[in-house]
């Protein structure tokens, strides 16, 4: 009897240890949020047609530098919901990557889910204050991704 209970304790810290998740600490660069419509041609009686906007959807992408590496993930939504409230250009940010995704550790709770499009190897700075655009070159190619997540 004595044995088991120190195995049970064995076995609540591995599994503690295994739902921990390696975060990596960066800086969120810049947020793009852009609008997503298209056009839709509807016929009319005398043979024309008009242009009726349909909206997709909102596009977020996020770009985190850690290090010299830029990553750029992308997510979409919807809805209107303001996603990237939760977060401040030029703050710390913690993040995990995993293949081709790319997980933002939220504020609050939980974790932002976005598809890492590219990523980018800084070559020169910016200035002291933080302005300007760095110089960046692409990293080879590590995977393909189709789509584009929803933002969850």
């Amino acid at each position: 009897m004595k044995l088991g209970i120190p195995l049970i304790v064995v076995f609540v810290a591995l599994a503690a240890y295994a739902g921990e998740s390696n975060y990596r600490a960066g800086v969120l660069k810049r947020i793009d949020i852009t609008d997503m419509t298209s056009t839709l041609p509807i016929p009319t009686r005398s043979g024309q047609s008009i242009a009726v906007p349909l909206s997709l959807g909102i596009n977020y992408q996020f770009q985190i530098q850690s290090d010299m590496i830029v990553y750029v993930g992308n997510c979409w939504s919807k809805d209107k919901r303001n996603y990237s409230s939760e977060w401040v250009v030029n703050d710390p940010i913690e993040f995990r990557v995993d293949k081709d995704r790319l997980f933002l550790k939220r504020p609050n709770k939980g974790e932002f889910h976005l598809a890492l499009m590219t990523r980018l190897r800084v070559l020169a700075s910016q200035d002291e204050a933080g302005r300007g655009q760095p110089s960046v070159e692409p990293l080879p190619p590590f995977a393909t991704r189709q789509t584009v997540p929803q933002c969850h």
